[in-house]
């Protein structure tokens, strides 16, 4: 195998490098499961979705799904989920986007385009609250039904985590999310 020129991999260990993988995935799964609310809010086909909303970042699907619930109603089981959303996916974007587009140094994710950096207890003191989101996530799909069974559904969300002081810190309204 053909070594890789970065110094930085000595730096974190198997476990962080494991952890690291497992986030990764976790937030991909979030937005795979936004992207099927969002076809089932729109009513798409498998292959409507794949042109419509697939290409969508994370942040536009976000956006559409709250543009549709406010001009459409939605049932009473996707209004929590649709809540708790908003809050929290910001501070999940802020983590996930840190760790996925920066330059790792010794203990630290640096993302030079926005000029900050997380430490590496900081994004790993943020998995309770990736792994609420995933849960929120699935709740709110739930809720929308599905395309063989148009009734929502309820989902049973885990207690809120505790919320990193460094989110708090940069997202307000998350000082209330208790």
């Amino acid at each position: 195998m053909i070594a890789v020129p970065y110094k930085f991999e000595p730096e974190l260990s198997d476990q962080e490098f494991m952890k690291l993988g497992q986030l990764s995935i976790r937030w991909s799964h979030i937005e795979y499961v936004l992207g099927m609310c969002l076809k089932r809010m729109l009513r798409l086909t498998d292959d409507e979705a794949i042109i419509v909303v697939f290409p969508l970042s994370l942040d536009q699907r976000l956006t559409r799904i709250r543009q549709l619930a406010e001009s459409t109603p939605v049932c009473e089981l996707a209004v929590r989920p649709l809540n708790e959303l908003k809050l929290i996916m910001p501070a999940i974007q802020y983590v996930r986007n840190n760790v996925i587009h920066a330059f790792v140094t010794e203990d630290e994710f640096r993302l030079q385009s926005k000029q900050r950096t997380l430490t590496k207890a900081e994004v790993f003191s943020a998995e309770e609250l990736t792994n609420y989101a995933a849960h929120v996530t699935v709740a709110l799909r739930y809720a929308l039904g599905f395309e063989f069974d148009t009734e929502g559904h309820s989902y049973t969300l885990p207690d809120r985590p505790v919320i990193p002081e460094f989110l708090q810190s940069n997202f307000p309204g998350l000082r209330s999310f208790r």
